[in-house]
């Protein structure tokens, strides 16, 4: 969904602060892509517990409902991708100067990775979270590799494209909507994917496996697309060729559903052996070329990274575009126990938050994601200490007076201060709020007028402007100074444009508005290599990069245990049918009584007809995938879902 302001509300002249406040809290209004977003990190998740303890999590501004939509640009969606390996923190090493950054001591954890090299003989190293390797993440590594791939889709009448590009703690996935520019040159570079190849290109990948697991790996991805096909014709999409599934999958789905040769092979088409890389992925020395020049794009290849962020001499392209959204995937490892100094913090007399909710931050969950430290970083080996659930909470304890003023900030940043955003950033910003929230009346924070907001907004600024001249601001949670290693002309730059906007502050704010009423062209930079790298991908006919993908994804289930499959299959279909079908049904006419609107209506209502489709549809996949017989491909791709609720329904 992209956001829209009415003409009404950017137009209008903004005589006082309520009158910024009411278009602001429109424009972060949540919607249901935030809560799609949260449902499936719950089902991923959800199945995920029965294999381990990796999970992902939705965490940032959307959650915290603080997310301002604007024309050109509909935010960010952060992602947490968490490890099912807790770091004890007596593994910690926490930098003197910074001990908001760390070191971990793997010496302590060769237990947790047997096969990893540490760094100097004793430390960890980052990229075990910044590559999201093998050796941290079982399952969900391929999971993130398959949601981040770069691509082209088209939507209803708009083209997009996704180009992912490193962040210091993960992945961004920045999706552009009617983008242009020539060095994309998509209609050129987009080649008809070929079939032939593709099915070479996966029993390249599988040539690592037995002839079990390699029968089980393609079974399994022909009944998930005979899955997704039953339940689209019961809800009657009559585009679903055209969803984004489909585009990235169907020459895929194609390849899968012609592999009967494969399947039915008694000895193995090539005896070659494969070699593996440390990220226990296949390559082999055979007559398949790759040509995405994608492979292995997330796994422990440091090398890489240069050539796909760009450096000083890279050239630079440019992308115009209606609006974007972007995707940050950070992956972070949980702790186990309290991290140093929070005891101080619990203890330390405060106005807010209230003594319940700081009682349950200090039991709550935290992390540490790979990041450089601020001052002389040592990029791999360093840590940094995330407190995203604990941020979470104190967003949820904010009085409306205090999102009114974290909505304020934003819109100066998207406008005023959208020069200095890299320098102070919304962290920054918020890190603020929370100290000025501490030492602020609780009759203030609770007494929403616009004296009040005024009178807390300048104090903000104030501060801000305080720690700027100092040079340092501390972390909310551990005393860290997250100013140092600023440049102090940077910093005189912002404090001039601070003190303009705390006199002027209304003028400002008719800035913002004036900027989301007002036509202009959106572009973004991007480093050459990154374009280069996403033409290969794109221009790819055997589609080498989501092939070994899938594969990876599909091998790591098949060789799990059959009633632990079934299980997780069950569990997160039971918890995902009732919102599926509150999805298809949205908008519906609901005098259309077809055959299958009956079924749904059925299975909306009915918790027996709901666990009976589910059961039999676990059954029926699980099934197939361990059955010693080839799958009919014709059988495959038959109504499944609508198959078994009409019998279930007329009792035959």
């Amino acid at each position: 969904m992209v956001f829209r302001l009415s003409s009404e509300m950017a137009s209008n002249e903004i005589k006082n602060i309520l009158d910024s406040i009411e278009s602001l809290e429109y424009m972060s209004t949540p919607v249901i892509n935030d809560r799609r977003q949260n449902n499936y990190c719950e089902y991923i998740s959800l199945f995920l517990s029965h294999f381990g303890q990796e999970r992902c999590m939705l965490v940032g501004s959307t959650k915290e409902n603080t997310r301002l939509r604007l024309q050109e640009n509909e935010g960010d969606f952060d992602y947490l991708v968490i490890s099912g390996i807790s770091i004890p923190i007596e593994c910690l090493e926490h930098r003197k100067n910074l001990p908001c950054f760390l070191t971990i001591n793997g010496c302590m954890l060769k237990d947790m990775f047997p096969d990893v090299e540490l760094i100097h003989g004793k430390y960890l190293p980052s990229d075990l979270l910044s590559d999201i390797r093998p050796e941290a993440f079982k399952h969900s590594r391929n999971i993130h590799k398959i949601v981040t791939q770069m691509d082209s889709t088209h939507g209803r009448s708009t083209l997009h494209v996704s180009l992912d590009h490193k962040i210091k703690p993960g992945l961004s996935l920045v999706d552009y909507a009617d983008p242009k520019c020539p060095e994309l040159s998509i209609a050129q570079n987009k080649q008809k994917k070929d079939i032939g190849l593709i099915k070479q290109n996966i029993e390249k990948c599988l040539l690592r496996d037995s002839r079990e697991n390699e029968k089980e790996i393609l079974k399994t991805g022909i009944r998930i697309s005979s899955l997704v096909q039953g339940w689209e014709e019961l809800n009657l999409s009559s585009n679903s060729k055209k969803t984004i599934f489909h585009q990235a999958f169907d020459p895929l789905i194609e390849a899968l559903t012609n592999t009967e040769d494969i399947l039915h092979q008694t000895s193995p088409p090539d005896p070659k052996k494969t070699k593996l890389d440390s990220s226990g992925d296949c390559s082999t020395s055979g007559d398949v070329p790759s040509t995405s020049g994608l492979s292995g794009r997330l796994n422990n290849e440091s090398h890489r990274e240069k050539e796909v962020r760009g450096n000083d001499g890279d050239d630079q392209v440019t992308i115009q575009y209606s609006y974007k959204t972007s995707k940050d995937f950070i992956p972070v490892f949980p702790l186990k126990g309290k991290p140093k100094c929070l005891d101080e913090w619990l203890n330390r007399k405060r106005n807010w938050p209230p003594t319940d909710v700081v009682t349950d931050i200090y039991n709550s969950e935290f992390f540490v994601v790979a990041k450089p430290a601020l001052v002389e970083p040592s990029k791999d080996i360093d840590f940094c200490l995330a407190c995203n659930i604990g941020e979470i909470k104190l967003a949820k304890a904010m009085t409306q007076l205090q999102r009114n003023v974290i909505l304020i900030i934003k819109a100066l940043q998207k406008s005023s201060l959208r020069d200095y955003t890299e320098i102070v950033t919304t962290f920054h910003w918020k890190t603020i709020v929370y100290w000025v929230s501490e030492i602020t009346e609780t009759q203030i924070l609770e007494n929403r007028t616009e004296d009040n907001i005024l009178k807390f907004l300048q104090n903000v600024l104030k501060y801000m402007v305080d720690c700027l001249d100092k040079n340092a601001l501390q972390h909310y949670f551990v005393p860290s100074n997250l100013f140092a290693g600023k440049n102090e002309k940077e910093t005189h730059d912002i404090i001039l444009k601070i003190s303009e906007i705390q006199e002027n502050l209304l003028e400002n704010l008719q800035n913002f508005s004036t900027r989301q009423s007002t036509h202009r062209v959106n572009v973004d930079v991007v480093s050459r290599s990154k374009i280069k790298e996403f033409q290969e991908m794109h221009s790819d006919p055997g589609e080498n990069g989501i092939v070994e993908s899938v594969v990876s994804l599909l091998r790591g289930f098949v060789i799990e245990n059959r009633e632990v499959m079934k299980r997780a299959l069950k569990d997160v279909l039971t918890e995902a049918v009732p919102f599926l079908i509150e999805e298809v049904t949205r908008g519906r006419d609901p005098n259309d009584m077809g055959v299958n609107s009956q079924i749904i209506q059925a299975l909306s209502r009915t918790d027996s007809l709901r666990s009976t489709l589910i059961d039999s549809a676990v059954s029926w996949l699980l099934d197939e995938m361990h059955s010693t017989e080839a799958p009919n491909v014709e059988d495959c791709t038959r109504n499944m879902f609508v198959f078994v609720m009409q019998n279930i329904l007329t009792g035959k």
